[in-house]
């Protein structure tokens, strides 16, 4: 009989404890209940009610089964200190499930493996990690394409003037080809080409490196009209007119030569790619927009155009000369004066927006 109740006893407790863990658990199915914090503590508030219900319980079965004292402390013990770890081993799962998996991420990555993507966990705190380094993998596997394309199109930018350049003088050395004003000519150009791309390089690497300029309160208005007179030959070759809406006594105050730059680059990009009609800056408050009236470029290109060495159109560097690096540095430059800098579409056209501190 005692037996039949032991065993009657243990179901009972055993049926309490489940159903105390399951409606513990059925609750983490609900949004407001996501979070790792909020699972821990459950389980650290739902050991004292579970230790309160064995210990009245196992009491009565000890007086049943009329076991000695030292062995009914034991049992007490038992209970106490068995009931956290059980729950505590319970909550360790809640951890060590996605740390496995970001433990697994990381090693993948070590393998310059950038298509691992960590899985939703459930649990806030970690799916808010997991969804920044998903971000991050993005970013990392977007920058490995775009050191690739690097190798790529400078071996292909070098490559092109100095094939011809070698082709001509050798045909040169060896009597083949005459010495004419023209050759001469397409040597110099190929070999402007060279200093232009290693002018590039140099221009976006010194961009990246602190500026010890000293900023200066600049006349913005006078500043861009030097600017207009200095593109004023290649913007009558292109047909694109040039308009300023600035006020008189707009002053900025920026380092000089970072300011230049930015905008010479604009100009630049406005020249070869935009196929506009029109060029116009104007300065709000805190605000300078360099816009026009071009052909624009896909939506999709927009939050790439300030990455280095990307190009919308592919084949673009073939005939320019370009290696992508000029609105990186010109992202490059605007973050050194604590800027901002932006590509929206024009409707038509392009608009660049600079964020400043005037």
């Amino acid at each position: 009989m005692i037996s039949l109740l032991f065993y009657l006893d243990i179901f009972t407790i055993a049926a309490i404890i489940a159903v105390i863990v399951m409606a513990i658990l059925g609750i983490f199915k609900r949004s407001l209940f996501n979070r790792l914090s909020t699972r821990i503590a459950a389980l650290i508030l739902a050991s004292g009610p579970i230790t309160l219900i064995l210990i009245p319980v196992s009491d009565d079965l000890i007086r049943r089964i009329l076991i000695n004292p030292l062995a009914a402390l034991a049992v007490y013990v038992l209970i106490a200190l068995g009931t956290p770890i059980v729950l505590g081993l319970l909550a360790a799962r809640f951890v060590r499930r996605p740390l496995r998996q970001f433990k697994e991420a990381i090693a993948s990555l070590e393998q310059s493996n950038y298509k691992v993507q960590l899985q939703s966990m459930g649990i806030r705190e970690f799916d808010e990690v997991f969804i920044r380094f998903n971000n991050l993998i993005h970013q990392l596997r977007h920058e490995e394409k775009l050191r690739k394309d690097l190798v790529s199109d400078t071996s292909h930018e070098l490559n092109t003037p100095l094939t011809t350049m070698i082709g001509q003088l050798t045909a040169m050395q060896e009597g083949k080809y005459p010495m004419t004003e023209e050759r001469v000519a397409t040597l110099k150009d190929q070999a402007e080409r060279l200093a232009e791309l290693v002018r590039q390089l140099g221009a976006y690497t010194k961009a990246r490196m602190p500026d010890t300029g000293e900023p200066e309160d600049i006349h913005l208005r006078q500043f861009c009209e030097e600017l207009i007179t200095h593109f004023n030959l290649d913007l009558k070759q292109k047909g694109i007119t040039a308009k300023l809406h600035i006020a008189e006594d707009y002053i900025i105050h920026a380092n000089r030569g970072a300011l230049q730059q930015i905008l010479t680059n604009l100009m630049h990009n406005t020249l070869r790619y935009s196929q506009a009609a029109e060029v116009t800056i104007e300065a709000t408050a805190h605000k300078l927009l360099f816009s026009d009236n071009g052909k624009g470029v896909p939506a999709k290109s927009l939050p790439y155009l300030f990455e280095r060495f990307y190009r919308v159109d592919k084949s673009r560097s073939r005939t320019t000369g370009g290696l992508g690096l000029g609105l990186a540095i010109v992202r490059e430059l605007a973050e050194s004066q604590g800027w901002a800098i932006a590509a929206v579409a024009g409707h038509p056209g392009l608009m660049f927006i600079l964020k400043i501190n005037a």
